[in-house]
């Protein structure tokens, strides 16, 4: 598998879009919507009955992330997986249609002010139209090395194997966490360094290390034997050597 960097972003607490600085994501213990997640899901499938949608002619089931404003105004991120979503045109659309009319939208914030920040979904017709989720469904992505399945474990040996510390100098316990994105094609993207260095270059080997190498490569998540985009988080830590 080719190295594919979706987005090589800011390293920093905020991503640029636009003009705008905008949250990976909301800060811990803070919900994007009133009630939290639980009370979003279930909005979803009122609004749904109410408009009468139909499912998908086929199993369809899409990621897509949202950005709310501080006025409460919300904005779809749009995703570089042209493929995906020419794929999953119907659940775009009736996601879309049904969250242009959801009002209980939670501004984050940081130091009491509010703050355009990012919310990710995993949206499918069992959201819509059913209560509880089939964990059968369900298969979370796999780390593939050397042609066979391996794990997260296998992964981080290899990040750090990849990772020169030459010029560098560690002079205390240095952690920080890595999320990224795994598409439906097993390729990683989207990168962000939570308590990223202040060296640009380090940064940027955080990132060449967690990508795609020709031995090593992701199986992607998949519902109902159907992949789709999934995020990962990764705690990494170097120590005084």
């Amino acid at each position: 598998m080719r190295i594919k960097l979706f987005f090589l972003m800011l390293f920093s607490a905020f991503f640029i879009m636009g003009n705008a600085q905008i949250l990976y994501q909301y800060p811990k213990g803070q919900d994007f919507y009133e009630g939290g997640r639980e009370q979003f899901r279930q909005d979803l499938r009122n609004l749904v009955k109410i408009n009468q949608l139909n499912p998908c002619e086929k199993t369809e089931v899409l990621m897509m992330r949202f950005v709310v404003y501080p006025d409460r105004s919300i904005k779809y991120v749009a995703d570089e997986d042209k493929l995906s979503l020419e794929n999953n045109k119907c659940m775009k659309d009736k996601t879309l249609e049904i969250i242009k009319s959801m009002n209980k939208w939670k501004p984050a914030e940081v130091n009491g002010k509010k703050t355009p920040a990012m919310f990710a979904e995993v949206f499918t017709d069992v959201l819509f139209f059913e209560n509880q989720f089939n964990e059968d469904d369900h298969k979370s992505l796999v780390y593939i090395h050397k042609n066979k399945e391996s794990t997260i474990s296998q992964f981080r040996k290899n990040f750090m194997r990849c990772f020169d510390t030459n010029g560098y100098t560690v002079v205390e316990k240095y952690s920080f966490v890595l999320h990224f994105d795994v598409n439906a094609n097993g390729e990683a993207g989207f990168f962000y360094i939570d308590m990223p260095s202040s060296l640009n270059r380090f940064n940027e080997m955080v990132i060449e290390c967690a990508s795609n190498t020709k031995t090593s490569y992701w199986k992607p998540a998949t519902f109902k034997n159907i992949p789709y985009k999934s995020r990962l988080k990764m705690p990494i830590t170097f120590t005084e050597r």
